[in-house]
């Protein structure tokens, strides 16, 4: 894959006008300091947003279907730890950079402290700590206490489903990795960097639970490949995590991902966890940039029939939740191996000769692997790449064309005698009084349509999040409600368990379900929520604005066809380039996190929900009257009624949480996204007068200046003329590459 470089094609565009316009200002004794500010944080703001504006790329899959390795190969090299942790791996973000080298962001203190204290659910009762204060991992006897603890939990709490459990792992990870992290943590997030030789002692803590558990984000830079620097890889934990919290984080950066690669080992096929997350994500909205990769492992396969057999199978299942998915077949460790295969250890070097030796399958996977390349190049470049420098493009002619209307205006004033002076100032006062009326048009219109939209998103809001008939507290609530056990086979554990163990399984069960069920089920409508109210939001100010682009484009042609310079040309005013993304970034508008759907679980209080004490006394009073004799059945209504009781608070907490969630959506996010868009649209149409916002008084000052001064000042203006003509040639050049998508 070559590298394609019209971003920096466009930056240089921008810094040659940001050139002319400082040569402006010292050349021409005529320079608004505001206008010329305005212009340069127009370029300015371009090349920030060409930097910073990434193509977004999550490799997805179940656990070691080879994510990690698909990456490396992409890179040629073994960058990623491959085979990290399950429980506590993070999404890691890797780019192409000058340098190699790994960026570690650590939790902070109360972050962690915060995570162990939700994970603390796990115990029924407090009475394993000696203080009521909240856990602090920093003291010692917290530690000691939480360790101790972990010791005398029976199995059957570390279990849930026949696997360890979630908060179990949490809690032991934190313990054993304290004493090796210790150090970098601090009050805020900090951050460490291997770089160079070091790289690699990241594998450290991205292979290891024990550590991994107190990074917040990883990401590598990495000095090797073809791919572009403006591109993000983020190989994500397998979507088959036991951990809600890490499909949350999955579905956070898949949600601003502009290309989904999901990986399917030849090894497994598809699988149920498969199907669950393709769900997840058609929901979401993102199954029309996902491509498919069959992840082949050349030792599980005679023949490459029977590799083409199998990858057809994936193929027709795949049909069932994408029509026609594009599907590549291809070895990502044979892929690797050949880009490395000079610094190949002798046992890997064995087995890349045995498998090229295998040349039909070899050459198989070469070819779909050079068919994905070919694909993959053209989907980064032709889709959101194009978008972000059409965009980007736009805008630098739009201020090239402010900059050329304003030399064409002072070039008539140096040009002018006392009488064409006058004339002039009648021309810019009369222009005045119109642009101020479209300003104010203008602005009435935007602050008028952001009530009307606040509105209706408002009441939008409220019935999605409604109680009773909305599309998600319903859902929930009916969960909870179907949630059910068969209580007979409990008795046996209430015997030989105790009744209040044996309630707290229960309930461990139940959150844990639930979790999930948020998790898959739940945030996925918000994203669907958002996803559909930003698109209308965008709609409604594009479809309202429209009027005054043409308004604002026949009062520039009225005041250049009232003067005698006709150099301007055409007056083009094309559509407001405002991109959700861009304004996004620009204002740092983000919607709540996914987990945060998952922090309802903040507000249950265990042991006050479940009241313990009272199932206690209850069931022993009943024990010791023994009414009607041994009844084997006096446990069931206890176990009935504690049950009940704690699906009721659990009810009432998600109700509450909702609320908050609901209130968060609007005033955080999309009320701060019309906001933003309003005043994007207003720069937009109303700075394209800002040319003609001129100090009247200055124009006798110029009029006045000796010739000397005055054919000075036109030469450099026809001198800057006819360098903005050379880059209107370079921008029409490379809108061309954009649109023949060669860029």
């Amino acid at each position: 894959m070559t590298e394609q470089n019209p971003k920096q094609e466009l930056i240089n565009i921008s810094l040659s006008l940001s050139g002319l316009l400082s040569r402006a200002q010292q050349e021409i004794p005529a320079g608004s300091q505001d206008l010329f500010s305005q212009w340069h944080r127009s370029c300015l703001r371009c090349q920030q947003r060409l930097d910073e504006d990434l193509l977004r790329m999550g490799v997805v899959g179940t656990i070691k279907s080879g994510k990690s390795t698909f990456i490396n190969a992409l890179f040629g090299g073994d960058y990623l730890k491959r085979g990290a942790g399950v429980i506590t791996s993070i999404v890691t973000k890797v780019r192409r950079s000058n340098e190699l080298k790994a960026v570690l962001s650590f939790k902070s203190w109360d972050e962690i402290n915060k995570e162990i204290g939700d994970a603390l659910g796990l115990f029924a009762t407090t009475r394993w700590r000696s203080s009521s204060d909240p856990f602090d991992i920093r003291r010692e006897s917290d530690r000691q206490e939480l360790e101790h603890a972990l010791e005398n939990l029976e199995s059957r709490h570390l279990l849930n489903r026949d696997t360890r459990s979630v908060s179990s792992v949490l809690l032991s990870a934190y313990l054993k990795g304290y004493p090796r992290v210790k150090d970098f943590i601090s009050d805020h997030t900090e951050t460490i960097t291997f770089s160079g030789q070091r790289f690699y002692e990241h594998h450290a803590f991205a292979g290891s639970e024990d550590l991994a558990v107190f990074l917040k984000d990883l990401h590598l830079e990495i000095n090797s490949g073809e791919l572009s620097g403006n591109i993000e890889i983020a190989d994500c934990q397998g979507s088959d995590s036991p951990n809600p919290l890490h499909l949350a984080m999955i579905q956070d950066y898949l949600r601003t991902s502009d290309l989904i690669i999901y990986l399917i080992s030849s090894r497994t096929g598809i699988r149920q966890a498969d199907f669950n997350f393709l769900s997840m994500i058609r929901q979401i909205g993102g199954m029309g940039n996902v491509v498919f990769v069959v992840n082949c492992d050349f030792n599980e396969h005679e023949s490459l029939e029977d590799l083409k057999r199998v990858r057809d199978k994936i193929a027709e299942d795949l049909c069932l939740v994408s029509p026609s998915p594009a599907v590549y077949t291809f070895s990502s460790l044979y892929a690797l191996f050949l880009a490395k295969s000079e610094n190949l250890p002798e046992k890997d070097r064995a087995r890349l000769a045995q498998w090229e030796a295998e040349t039909s399958m070899a050459e198989f996977s070469e070819k779909e692997k050079s068919r994905f390349e070919s694909d993959f190049r053209y989907m980064i470049t032709e889709q959101r790449y194009c978008l972000l420098l059409r965009n980007q493009l736009q805008r630098l002619r739009t201020t090239g064309t402010d900059f050329r209307r304003w030399l064409a205006l002072n070039r008539e004033i140096f040009s002018s005698d006392a009488e064409g002076a006058g004339d002039l100032i009648k021309r810019i006062r009369q222009q005045q009084k119109r642009t101020e009326k479209i300003r104010s048009m203008v602005k009435s219109t935007l602050d008028g349509a952001s009530q009307h939209l606040k509105k209706e998103i408002k009441a939008a809001a409220d019935r999605f999040f409604d109680i009773r008939q909305g599309e998600v507290v319903p859902g929930v609530t009916d969960f909870i409600s179907a949630y059910n056990i068969t209580y007979d086979q409990y008795r046996a554990e209430i015997d030989e368990n105790g009744f209040a163990d044996t309630l707290f399984a229960v309930f461990q069960d139940f959150k844990e379900q639930l979790d999930r069920y948020m998790a898959e089920t739940v945030n996925p409508k918000l994203f669907r929520f958002a996803r559909e109210n930003e698109a209308y939001i965008n709609d409604y100010f594009e479809s309202i604005t429209h009027p005054y682009e043409a308004m604002i484009k026949e009062a520039l042609e009225q005041f250049r066809d009232d003067g005698e310079n006709r150099e301007e040309g055409d007056i083009s005013l094309e559509r407001a380039p405002v991109s959700l993304d861009t304004v996004k970034k620009t204002y740092d508008i983000q919607m709540p996190d996914a987990a945060a759907t998952l922090a309802y679980s903040s507000g249950i209080k265990t042991e006050a929900f479940m009241k313990l004490g009272f199932y206690r006394f209850f069931y022993g009073m009943k024990k010791l009257a023994k009414r009607g004799g041994n009844d084997p059945h006096a446990d069931v209504p206890a176990l009935k009624s504690g049950v009940a009781k704690m699906k009721r608070e659990t009810e009432a907490t998600i109700v509450f949480h909702f609320k908050n969630y609901r209130e968060n959506m609007k005033f955080q996010y999309l009320f701060r996204l019309i906001d933003s868009i309003a005043a994007e649209m207003n720069d937009w149409l109303v700075n394209r007068f800002q040319t003609y916002t001129t100090d009247l008084a200055k124009i006798d000052e110029m009029t006045n200046r000796n010739q000397a001064d005055k054919e000075k000042a036109l030469e450099s203006i026809d001198g800057i003329l006819a360098e903005i003509g050379q880059l209107d040639s370079q921008m029409d050049a490379l809108e061309m590459k954009i649109q023949e998508g060669s860029v």
